[in-house]
């Protein structure tokens, strides 16, 4: 769990949209329009990895999919 409530939440809501989503994006396209590995991506959105670099993440990704497809 992150430290930051919000954080988890984004990372469900991510998850939840990929899910559902696939055609559109997916971890390994995440991860190569942020420049982590695919397993970082992973990592962070299970919340397996809560260092302060996966909480960054989860964030710009959330940004990124929100400005890009509203979610």
């Amino acid at each position: 769990m992150f430290i930051h409530m919000e954080t988890n939440n984004k990372a469900e809501a991510i998850k939840a949209w990929l899910a559902n989503n696939r055609d559109l994006e997916n971890q390994e396209s995440l991860a190569k329009k942020f420049g982590k590995s695919r397993t970082f991506v992973s990592l962070s959105l299970n919340k397996k990895s809560v260092t302060k670099a996966s909480e960054k993440l989860i964030n710009e990704i959330f940004e990124y999919l929100h400005e890009k497809y509203r979610i």
